[in-house]
């Protein structure tokens, strides 16, 4: 059943696409029309932070995206001029470190999309046609069901971030209304502007940009990380379908070589198109996913600490177990779409086994689907190197770090 909603390809109505048609698949059923990725870069592309070759074309958005980077650089030096000022609090130095850590992770994301979102692109828009690709056979409502389904995981995941994110920076930005800051975040700007007592005009001006500093930056993260976390999700659901043809395709032709062959050639070529597209998101985003990993272990055990260092002030301590929650989340959130990336490349291998049971007598059919079976014996990760892959097994290995950093920072405290 296909969608009569026409995704709009220009203006602001683009923001909420992806929802419009995570209706229409929930409660008519419908096939959604593209990935969950397609709408995030369509999201993007409406803040206007996605710097590809096409909107690098347009003279006020190349302008726009300079002057992103300029302001997310502008806020870290102002951020790094506040921290000697916390150094005898330990509560506040710790605070300051996390926005410092935080904001330079926001910065290196911004440095990456503005030298490779056209290398991201071509990665989402292949996965967007092996989404679109007509499929037909007794496989068919099978495979149809399963992308309805991860659709429906990715956009309710999103929902919830969003939700998150909105809660984040309602606390994050009225921390002055209920502590001793006198801004959301901790800063120093030259001629003491950020003292309300001298320049109570200055101070509203910096208050208020800091509010749009970070929800605005906020939004582009969320996009650019949701996106990131879903490739990995489309990446295993295509190995899905890969193994769901496997199991049917051979039964079906088994009586007809020649189909068999056709059939089994056209599956040889997505195995390869998929293995193409993990080897080539593991090159393109192997930077990001990089200061990723360090980042959240960073994060984590950092914001764990606070916690423990402010319990006597449940407001403060409340704020950074919100922040540890919402890393804790974040982490876990690559590592699971991560480990079905690996899962279903392990699951190619045996089903590939099964359609050899049902194959015509034939060598070389045989041996072609040997070929596959050796290939796929070789289990595909999202891996940053030489950190290890995001599965359940490290997600489990970055809590034990984190635990062993928090227990040696607690013990030279006291």
């Amino acid at each position: 059943m296909t969608s009569s909603y026409s995704i709009p390809q220009t203006g602001w109505r683009r923001i909420y696409a992806q929802f419009v048609d995570y209706w229409m698949v929930l409660h008519e059923k419908t096939h959604p029309q593209h990935t969950t990725l397609y709408y995030n870069r369509l999201q993007l592309m409406v803040i206007c932070n996605y710097p590809n070759k096409e909107q690098r074309r347009s003279p006020i958005r190349h302008l726009w995206h300079r002057i992103i980077l300029l302001q997310t650089n502008l806020f870290f030096v102002t951020l790094l001029f506040a921290l000697p000022e916390s150094v005898d609090n330990i509560v506040d130095f710790g605070q300051n470190i996390l926005w410092l850590i935080s904001c330079f992770y926001l910065i290196f994301k911004w440095h990456y999309f503005y030298f490779r979102a056209d290398d991201v692109d071509e990665i989402i828009n292949d996965l967007d046609e092996c989404h679109c690709m007509a499929v037909s056979g007794a496989a068919a409502p099978i495979i149809r069901n399963e992308q309805r389904r991860f659709f429906l995981i990715e956009s309710s995941l999103t929902l919830a971030w969003h939700v998150a994110n909105v809660v984040f920076i309602v606390l994050a930005t009225s921390q002055p209304l209920w502590t001793d800051q006198k801004l959301p975040f901790n800063a120093v700007y030259p001629f003491e502007w950020h003292d309300p007592e001298k320049h109570p005009i200055a101070h509203a001006i910096i208050y208020i940009w800091q509010f749009y500093f970070l929800a605005y930056n906020m939004a582009c993260v969320m996009y650019c990380d949701v996106f990131s976390s879903h490739l990995f999700a489309q990446l295993a659901i295509n190995l899905k379908i890969l193994c769901i043809e496997l199991d049917t395709f051979a039964r079906v032709h088994q009586e007809d070589e020649e189909q068999f062959r056709s059939e089994l050639g056209r599956l040889i070529k997505l195995h390869q198109r998929a293995i193409r597209n993990v080897n080539r998101t593991n090159e393109v985003f192997y930077a990001p996913l990089t200061m990723q990993m360090l980042t959240e272990i960073l994060l984590i055990t950092l914001s764990t600490f606070e916690t423990l260092a402010a319990r006597q002030d449940l407001r403060v301590a409340g704020s950074f177990i919100i922040f540890m929650l919402l890393t804790f989340c974040h982490c876990a959130y690559f590592c699971y779409f991560g480990d079905m990336v690996t899962e279903h490349s392990k699951q190619v291998a045996q089903s590939a086994y099964g359609a050899y049971e049902w194959s015509p007598n034939s060598r070389i059919l045989r041996r072609d689907l040997l070929f596959m079976i050796s290939r796929a014996q070789q289990p595909l990760s999202v891996t940053p190197s030489p950190f290890p892959p995001f599965n359940r097994i490290t997600f489990m290995s970055v809590i034990k770090q984190c635990y062993r950093i928090l227990t040696l920072l607690m013990e030279s405290m006291d």
